[in-house]
């Protein structure tokens, strides 16, 4: 360490702001000296910048897809030991596949529902009867139907009436089965018979309702998908209601004055029509439930869904003047060996990143996360982090999450204003409303792993 840096930092802490802990050269330490890339001679470190992180609830989402790009739906309940109860409902519109089928005279042979599972969304126990799943389509309430044309929040519900048909079963999203209907075409999916009054009523349909996407989305009003599980911790499914192959709803019928025995199918598919996910949290009596709304210390909370995010402040970094930034990282350290109630089948989130806030309430991606993504948004999180990792800790190995700020740290620095806003930073899993995924960490005062910035800088004056 440098006797220059040391002294810089004594006459900072003399400047008149009580840094206690904050900016301090230290020698690196086992947890974050690889930031050094074995050049102490030509750089400086600290980690002992003060933190305080709070765990707040996230805002609500927007969670419509009316561009049917989105690969991910999220349907279920988890019942989980530190985060409480969380549940997520599905809202979706058909789309005929062809305008104007005639179906004058005809009478209802049957109706079912298909639905794609979508693996990769998939979150908790899916291991054989601990999974029980009962999948329930409700019909949306007269005069409160699902708008083609508008954007639905995660906070956002609609009313429902009759059962249109359920299913109970046991969700198995790697499984390879062939479709009733076509017997090479094979892949895992879920199928729910709706009632035939329903398929009836949309034979009875006028003409002129035939026509339009919209007048008929004005009919049929819209479903609700939901499903209920007493299993703990449960199981959170996820649905791909875009694929075409899989996810449809296919109408079987027969004219009055048919005379072939096979029945006539017309089809539609949920991708072209809008759809929403609702999301529900109760952390009541939970380990998490003291922890939200106040700093943290000890430990660290984040959740997918609408759950929780971390507001990072960095309340002395404009103090930090004359340096360039090499690198910054905050390490955050899986705290899960630690929690008795810890249910092993809720994995960690697989991504986190940083946000900010921009004018009042816009709310963006760090510069950092951005130039991973790069322009195009495929670059990925190589070069910012955010995903677990084995690292060797206290007598064996730990998970943990290195997310870079060095770019946005740098602004932070260079901003001499003081205004904590301007040093304020959110850690949210990653992508927010399509993971129910979630992860405790140890906070900034823990004694085994705390929370911290590695910085490593050079003086630049």
């Amino acid at each position: 360490m440098k006797i220059t840096i040391l002294l810089y930092s004594v006459a900072v802490l003399l400047a008149g702001t009580a840094l206690l802990g904050g900016y301090s050269c230290t020698k690196p330490t086992a947890f974050g000296a690889d930031l050094l890339d074995d050049q102490l001679a030509e750089y400086d470190y600290t980690d002992t910048l003060t933190l305080q992180c709070t765990v707040l609830p996230e805002d609500s989402l927007v969670t419509s897809d009316r561009s049917s790009t989105a690969g991910i739906f999220l349907c279920g309940q988890l019942n989980d030991p530190v985060f409480g109860r969380s549940q997520s409902d599905l809202y979706a519109l058909i789309r005929m596949q062809d305008l104007s089928p005639i179906f004058k005279n005809a009478k209802i042979d049957s109706i079912v529902m298909y639905v794609r599972y979508a693996a990769g969304g998939f979150y908790g126990d899916t291991s054989a009867m601990a999974s029980m799943q009962t999948l329930q389509v409700h019909r949306l309430a007269t005069g409160s139907g699902l708008r083609w044309d508008r954007d639905y929040y995660s906070n956002e519900s609609l009313p429902v009436d009759e059962l249109l048909g359920e299913a109970t079963f046991v969700p198995n999203p790697y499984e390879s089965l062939p479709l009733p209907f076509d017997t090479l075409t094979k892949g895992a999916y879920v199928r729910i018979p709706l009632s035939n009054s329903f398929g009836q009523e949309l034979l009875d349909l006028d003409s002129l309702t035939l026509t339009s996407d919209t007048m008929f989305w004005g009919k049929l009003r819209g479903f609700r998908i939901s499903a209920q599980s007493m299993a703990t911790p449960g199981t959170m499914m996820a649905f791909d209601l875009n694929n075409t192959t899989f996810s449809r709803v296919r109408l079987y019928f027969k004219y009055d004055q048919d005379t072939i025995t096979s029945s006539r199918l017309f089809e539609f598919s949920f991708a072209g029509g809008n759809k929403f996910m609702h999301f529900t949290h109760d952390y009541t009596g939970k380990r998490v439930a003291p922890y939200i709304g106040q700093v943290a210390e000890d430990l660290l909370f984040v959740q997918g869904m609408a759950g929780l995010r971390l507001k990072v402040e960095i309340p002395y970094v404009h103090l930090l003047d004359d340096i360039a930034v090499n690198k910054a990282e905050m390490e955050l350290t899986s705290a899960a060996p630690d929690l008795p109630e810890h249910d092993s089948k809720l994995r960690l989130a697989d991504q986190l990143v940083f946000t900010e806030i921009i004018g009042d309430t816009a709310t963006t991606l760090t510069s950092d996360v951005l130039y991973s993504l790069g322009s195009t948004f495929s670059g990925g999180f190589s070069f910012f982090g955010g995903f677990p990792e084995k690292e060797a800790g206290g007598m064996g190995t730990v998970d943990r999450y290195r997310l870079t700020l060095t770019r946005r740290f740098q602004a932070m620095v260079d901003n001499a204003s003081g205004d904590i806003k301007k040093q304020t930073l959110y850690i949210n899993v990653y992508p927010q409303s399509r993971t129910a995924a979630r992860t405790v960490f140890y906070g900034p005062k823990s004694a085994t792993f705390p929370a911290k910035i590695a910085l490593k800088y050079t003086r630049v004056r």
